[in-house]
């Protein structure tokens, strides 16, 4: 379990750190407001993916909680993207509103961390599943 949990992290920051440093790089221009703008959304998508998935290793050793799993996954990628809303509204909706290449821009760490989570919960159910 202790191996699982480092491979893990270690692709996490491997990922993570290559997409954030990447992402300013490949940026057509560069803004001085944007770049600790990115770097709030992709330390919120990374730490709030890696908490997800250890809870879901911690989870699924449980049987009980182990059937509700894909349910539990479902609310809190919701919960997930209200509280993404929440935090970057000024930046998105409200008055500091940003052009929509940039808001777009914003997503990109959703699309880099939402295919690991998957990937890394599938296989957590998958090897449960096998076990059973």
């Amino acid at each position: 379990m202790l191996k699982n949990i480092l491979i893990i992290i270690v692709v996490f920051l491997f990922v993570g750190t290559t997409s954030y440093f990447l992402h300013p790089f490949l940026l057509v221009e560069e803004h001085q407001f944007f770049v600790p703008l990115l770097k709030k959304a992709y330390l919120f998508h990374f730490s709030f993916s890696l908490i997800l998935i250890l809870a879901f290793i911690i989870l699924a050793r449980y049987d009980k909680y182990f059937v509700q799993l894909g349910f539990i996954y479902m609310g809190l990628l919701v919960f997930k993207i209200v509280v993404f809303a929440a935090l970057f509204y000024p930046q998105l909706l409200g008055e500091n509103l940003l052009s929509s290449f940039y808001r777009a821009s914003l997503l990109i760490p959703v699309i880099v961390f939402l295919p690991l989570e998957v990937i890394f919960i599938s296989k957590i159910m998958r090897g449960k599943k096998a076990k059973i």
